[in-house]
């Protein structure tokens, strides 16, 4: 959840009624003239909230004491390990290469996964850290939309969960991302997030094209 600004406000409102309580029972006079800085307290409040949303929690020299929340931002390239099987012929589908974008600040998290054949869109997630403290544990819920074509006949719409490791020297930006998956469909998998670019795609093809270019 966001903290916006009549979040602020309800807090700082609440702050002030007790302040002033409480100066009024040890005998402290007060007048309208202490609310006069209210507003600008709130706009100031307000442009810092609006700073951890979306830089000051990526910093590396507030990472770890006051942030604890891996940069996952990018484009990822993904080895897909899956234990679906074709329906015509029963087979496991071999490894998949495909692509992960991530749009993240503070408060949020999109994990777009992108296959040649549909797409996987995070629906709730939570981020802890790994039992060893080096690294995070991302959790989260997805729903995954194959291709219009591909429904009905071989691939429907469907839910599951996901649960991602981080690891690499620097916490705050792994250098790879191991996880695996469970399906509603009770198929399950495993995930090998390697390289990522810093541009956010959100086309396979686009994806594609773009690692292809990176080397």
């Amino acid at each position: 959840m966001t903290l916006t600004r009549l979040h602020i406000v309800i807090v700082l409102l609440l702050a002030v009624v007790v302040w002033g309580v409480v100066l009024l029972i040890q005998g402290t006079p007060i007048s309208i003239e202490h609310a006069a800085p209210f507003g600008i307290v709130v706009g100031f409040l307000g442009l810092v909230a609006l700073a951890v949303e979306h830089v000051l929690w990526r910093q590396r020299w507030l990472h770890g004491w006051l942030f604890c929340r891996p940069d996952l931002r990018g484009t990822w390239l993904v080895e897909l390990q899956s234990s679906y099987e074709d329906p015509a012929t029963k087979i496991r589908i071999p490894p998949i290469v495909c692509y992960m974008g991530v749009t993240q600040t503070f408060y949020k998290l999109q994990l777009h996964l992108m296959t040649p054949e549909s797409e996987s869109w995070l629906i709730a997630h939570s981020i802890t850290k790994s039992p060893s403290e080096d690294g995070y544990k991302v959790f989260g819920v997805y729903s995954n939309q194959p291709n219009v074509h591909l429904r009905a006949y071989r691939s429907e719409i469907h839910f599951g969960a996901i649960v991602l490791d981080t690891h690499g020297p620097q916490k705050l930006r792994p250098a790879t991302v191991t996880g695996e998956y469970f399906t509603d469909r009770l198929t399950k998998g495993s995930l090998l997030l390697s390289r990522r670019i810093a541009a956010q795609k959100t086309r396979f093809a686009d994806a594609d094209a773009a690692f292809g270019e990176d080397g």
